[in-house]
């Protein structure tokens, strides 16, 4: 009997403080399994071949899935995460030869001129060209038309057009004549030769969509350029007025989560209606309900881009987190939704954007709590909150950074624990304004000025950090400089709280953490 307690890692005389233990291990098979998703998605679509790839992949889960039955619990959770990294990689593969071999390509590689029929997939975005700005759009076709033969099928296709694209409605079904080309996200690129024929108009969910974030607009029209801008791209990440230059500053300071869509907006909102609902004394499972409609709305809201469900399932793990046993149930949701992701869209393997989100809530996760509790041995345990979630985040998504733009910043910390005071107010009442502005359009402005108020704060704590001398270091993105990145990042956020808990050396630590950001520092140089 003794014996079967000590496999398990479970002792009867630890009590309590045994089992607490073992828990976070078992938070972890989750945790391995997208992981292990995460490396066949990587993996998948590079390896030639992949119809016999997938055949290949496909009798090794067999296989496994055999031998899985007869081991014991720790060599299956090893041999599920094989299997995940196998069936990942098949799935990636089958993803890759769907939208690499299919009519569009087979046209788009000879360079034919092809008349599509497909639906609008995203916004139009405007883009600068060798000859002038255009305008480049999204459509999952249906049906090519080249060469005298019509073809029915599913791909993504990019389209370049003109100025006259830059209305066409998400949603809406078009047909648009021109040139096809490779591309290297989608099945194709067209260089449309005129104007999109819209031969159906988007649904009613796309069109409820568009009238909000029309209203959200409209509760902020009469302020400065700066502030309507960027409380849209708060509520639902509409960045199309940002200016240059403020996006340039969030980017230095480490902001640029604000201006797209995040689990953070999503938590906000769905927080508030949570808040709203309790007020008008909901309970139980319509608690649940409103939860679940909240989240649908801010997806439809922010348009169902893969990085809005990204940011949807991220911040559906931080309302989780939230609540009992929050830190083990949202390890075990990050994993299962990074593998639910990857099977779902392979492509998401290969996005910073996803990389970014996930690393930034498993460092909330694993990181945030102890920090938090060695800064509240000498801090309100308020603000040791405060500085260590934004804190953890950023650690955990510094090697990416360093990947992206080979530079480290030295002030993203205390631009985003500067700014977030005033991006909870600045998102809830943004949408408030915007529902407000529904109603009746001159209540708008009741919670659109205090939400640009609030926007206005966030723009000075950018502006003025970004001109600080070690906003970013460079860092180099070589493997030797982010092999060390990577060491580093890690010693820092395992021994981290060992430093901050000490009374001295936890303050003299965060005010040399404050007085490096104000001096110039050498950069390394790595090679």
């Amino acid at each position: 009997m003794a014996a079967r307690r000590e496999r398990h890692g479970v002792d009867v005389m630890a009590g309590r403080r045994g089992i607490r233990a073992v828990a976070p291990l078992r938070d972890l098979r989750l945790v391995l399994l997208g992981a292990a998703a995460w490396a066949g998605g990587l993996a998948g679509p590079a390896v030639p071949g992949h119809r016999l790839v997938v055949l290949g992949l496909g009798g090794v889960l067999v296989t496994l899935v055999v031998v899985a039955v007869r081991l014991p619990p720790h060599r299956a959770t090893a041999l599920a995460a094989a299997m995940m990294l196998a069936g990942a990689a098949g799935v990636a593969a089958l993803e890759a030869d769907r939208v690499a071999h299919n009519p569009v390509a087979e046209l788009a590689g000879r360079g034919v001129a092809a008349t599509v029929v497909g639906t609008v997939s995203d916004d139009p975005r405007p883009v600068v060209e060798q000859h002038g700005t255009g305008e480049l759009v999204r459509l999952g076709v249906r049906t090519v038309t080249g060469q005298g033969t019509t073809y029915r099928l599913r791909a993504p296709v990019l389209v370049l057009g003109d100025e006259r694209w830059a209305d066409v409605p998400l949603g809406s079904t078009v047909r648009a004549r021109g040139e096809l080309s490779p591309a290297d996200d989608a099945s194709g690129m067209l260089f449309a030769g005129g104007a999109p024929e819209v031969l159906a108009p988007p649904g009613p969910w796309w069109r409820a969509s568009s009238v909000v974030r029309a209203a959200i607009r409209g509760a902020v029209a009469g302020r400065p350029l700066t502030q309507r801008a960027l409380v849209p791209a708060l509520v639902d990440g509409d960045v199309t007025e940002v200016p240059r230059d403020v996006s340039a500053d969030f980017k230095t300071t480490g902001l640029t989560h604000l201006l797209a869509v995040s689990g953070t907006n999503l938590t906000l909102v769905v927080g508030f209606l949570l808040v709203v609902a309790r007020w008008c004394r909901v309970r139980g499972r319509g608690l649940y309900a409103v939860g679940a409609l909240g989240i649908a709305g801010f997806v439809l809201l922010a348009r169902t881009e893969p990085s809005v469900l990204r940011a949807a399932v991220m911040g559906a793990i931080g309302l989780v987190a939230m609540g009992h046993d929050g830190r083990h149930r949202g390890l075990r949701g990050l994993g299962g939704a990074t593998v639910g992701l990857l099977l779902v869209d392979p492509g998401l393997a290969r996005s910073a954007g996803f990389a970014l989100s996930v690393l930034a809530t498993a460092g909330i996760l694993l990181l945030g709590p102890p920090w938090r509790d060695a800064l509240s041995r000498w801090l309100p345990r308020w603000l040791a909150e405060a500085i260590a979630v934004p804190a953890a985040a950023q650690l955990a998504c510094t090697p990416v950074i360093a990947v992206i733009s080979g530079k480290v910043s030295l002030v993203a910390v205390v631009a985003n624990l500067l700014a977030e005071p005033a991006v909870g107010p600045a998102t809830v009442l943004g949408l408030l304004g915007g529902l407000l502005h529904l109603l009746w359009a001159p209540l708008g402005p009741l919670a659109g000025v205090p939400a640009a108020w609030s926007v206005s704060w966030i723009v000075a704590v950018a502006h003025r950090c970004a001109r600080l001398p070690t906003a970013q270091v460079g860092w180099g993105s070589g493997p030797v400089a982010i092999g060390l990145l990577v060491l580093l990042t890690v010693a820092i956020g395992l021994h981290g709280p060992r430093l901050l808990r000490h009374r001295v050396l936890g303050p003299a630590s965060c005010l040399l953490l404050v007085a490096v950001t104000a001096i110039r520092l050498p950069t390394p140089g790595w090679w």
